[in-house]
């Protein structure tokens, strides 16, 4: 397998260059690099960094910048998502604990989901309808108030 020291990514042997960032300096992977597992939000990044620790695991966390994405946790990108990266040889082992924290989480995730209950699509669309007339309503009685307002206090210093 080669490393490729910009992106923390791993490829094929064959491969002359990195399929992540398409950088040409490949090496040959050393089981102290730290290779990219994937990306997490804050959340599943923190509670990966506890399975870690009590699991001996090497591991690093660093703001995600871009490239490749694993769309494990979330499919959204946000500024504090990390980049998890293990070492080499603790790769397997960080992607057993990863994809049992992911069933974990998912879990988690569910059970809050059973509270919520659907609305119905007509009912939805009515809300929507009167929340726009509502807000108009609201930045007319703000337009006319202002306009009152100053009106009135042009009168006391006329």
């Amino acid at each position: 397998m080669l490393y490729c020291a910009k992106c923390h990514g791993v490829c094929p042997d064959a491969t002359a260059k990195c399929p992540n960032c398409k950088s040409g300096k490949l090496r040959q992977v050393d089981g102290e690099d730290l290779v990219l597992l994937h990306k997490a939000d804050q959340y599943a990044a923190q509670r990966l960094g506890e399975e870690f620790d009590r699991e001996g695991i090497v591991y690093e966390m660093k703001p995600f910048d871009g490239g490749r994405i694993s769309y494990l946790y979330d499919s959204d990108v946000l500024p504090t998502d990390r980049m998890v990266l293990v070492r080499w040889k603790d790769y397997e082992a960080g992607k057993a604990v990863s994809a049992k924290l992911k069933e974990t989480l998912d879990e988690e995730r569910s059970a809050g989901a059973e509270d919520f209950e659907e609305m119905p699509r007509k009912k939805r669309i009515l809300v929507q309808i009167v929340s726009v007339f509502g807000f108009i309503l609201l930045i007319m009685l703000v337009v006319y108030g202002a306009d009152w307002a100053a009106n009135w206090l042009r009168g006391l210093f006329a």
